[in-house]
């Protein structure tokens, strides 16, 4: 809960200044439609190991967190893509909120998650939050974080 809450402050610092310039740079608020299409992309590529694709949406300082716990890089989390490691089921995003600010959005809402990694099968549901930002080189993700629901 510690480590999410510091990355989204971190997040929220961030976009909110230099890193994502407001529209006198060439950069204006995004819009609820964009970020939700930006996010049905994103599950997209992830679901089809999109590798070259992923580059160009992922920001360079993408972060992923996974539901389990593990924290990877953008580089690292394409390179089980490229190396084969990880694999995911289609990935559909469900019951969705946004929350915009300016040049950047928060995306929540949850999925049925089927990863096959290092071996494993992993099954179940998330919720997960989805940072994007609209940047002078379009809408990038910048951050992922899943959170496993309980079996009742």
């Amino acid at each position: 809960m510690k480590t999410s809450l510091f990355v989204l402050l971190i997040a929220l610092s961030v976009f909110s200044g230099a890193a994502f310039p407001r529209e006198n740079a060439g950069t204006s608020a995004v819009k609820e439609s964009d970020v939700l299409n930006t996010a049905a992309n994103w599950a997209e590529l992830v679901s089809q190991a999109n590798v070259a694709e992923l580059e160009k949406l992922l920001d360079a300082t993408y972060i992923h967190i996974h539901a389990t716990a593990m924290v990877e890089s953008k580089t690292q989390f394409l390179d089980a893509f490229r190396k084969g490691t990880r694999k995911y089921d289609p990935i559909k995003l469900e019951d969705l909120t946004v929350q915009t600010f300016g040049s950047f959005a928060i995306v929540r809402g949850k999925f049925n998650l089927k990863a096959f990694t290092r071996g494993k099968t992993i099954e179940g549901v998330n919720r997960f939050c989805l940072i994007i930002a609209r940047s002078q080189k379009g809408y990038e993700v910048v951050s992922f974080q899943a959170t496993p629901i309980p079996k009742q």
